[in-house]
């Protein structure tokens, strides 16, 4: 005998009820969730617009600071390149210019003639001292600073009709001297007792405008620091037509040299003055003065 049972119709609806109200219940738990992470990304997205918002106003007050700060540099730049300006105008206003001894007075006991012929002189320190008269032992004597090795040299025997060695004296850094003794007697002589025959005043340098003006500020002022110890009839500082100008009478002109000699009349030669001038500016380099009886 089979027996079967027969569920009742109410148990059925009541199952497929249960499982709807279930279904139901699981679909709001969802959009729950879904709101509530959407009202999450609301709020992160708040946060990221305020803190832009705050990172663009930082980034305007940074570009203002910026500007500002440009703006005093400019300023700073413009008032530099006056100055640099005002520099530039004062370095082209400088000029070259030549020594002058303006405190040039004739010594006493020189001649007025710049190339006097009979008068052969020049004054170291207030002494005078002659061509043909002057000895070696007087030139010592009156403080010419000869340099040790030349007066060495001054003990020496010089036979008749010679001349020593040059004797050096060094005037400052840039200006030197040189002197030659004749033995013009009929025997023989020492060095310190021949008279002299021959001087050579030179200018290491003269002033150029090639050189910078720091060097020829310090040419011209060994220049004239030589002047003022050693004086002949003529300014040191003298140029070629300063020259011509005074002395223009028995001047033989060659090129930068200018000579006034007079032939020996007991030696075949001549002796005198020989001047000689920078090729540039025409400044005396150098001058040599020589006698023979």
């Amino acid at each position: 005998m089979t027996f079967s049972i027969i569920k009742p119709l109410g148990f059925k609806e009541d199952y497929y009820m249960r499982n709807r109200k279930m279904l139901i219940a699981g679909l709001i738990t969802v959009v729950m969730g879904i709101s509530i992470v959407g009202c999450g990304n609301d709020g992160k997205s708040t946060r990221e617009t305020e803190s832009t918002e705050q990172v663009t106003e930082t980034e305007m007050a940074t570009e203002e600071e910026s500007e500002a700060e440009d703006t005093g540099d400019t300023e700073s730049d413009d008032s530099y390149a006056d100055e640099t300006d005002y520099s530039d105008d004062s370095e082209e206003s400088t000029e070259f210019t030549m020594p002058v001894y303006e405190d040039f007075t004739l010594a006493s006991g020189l001649s007025e003639n710049y190339a006097d012929l009979d008068n052969r002189s020049f004054v170291y320190n207030g002494k005078k001292f002659t061509l043909g008269e002057s000895t070696l032992k007087d030139l010592i004597d009156g403080g010419i600073p000869f340099e040790q090795n030349s007066l060495n040299n001054s003990g020496n025997n010089v036979n008749k009709n010679y001349e020593t060695d040059r004797y050096t004296a060094e005037i400052n850094d840039y200006v030197t001297m040189q002197f030659m003794f004749g033995n013009f007697t009929d025997g023989e002589q020492k060095a310190e007792d021949c008279v002299l025959s021959y001087v050579r005043y030179s200018h290491l340098f003269v002033p150029n405008p090639d050189y910078d003006a720091s060097m020829n500020a310090e040419i011209s002022e060994m220049m004239i620091d030589g002047a003022k110890q050693v004086n002949f009839s003529f300014p040191t500082t003298i140029t070629k037509d300063q020259l011509l100008e005074k002395c223009s009478e028995n001047a033989e002109v060659d090129g930068k040299i200018v000579k006034y000699s007079v032939d020996s009349e007991v030696y075949m030669g001549s002796s005198g003055y020989t001047f000689e001038f920078d090729d540039t500016t025409g400044q005396l380099k150098e001058v040599r003065i020589s006698w023979l009886p």
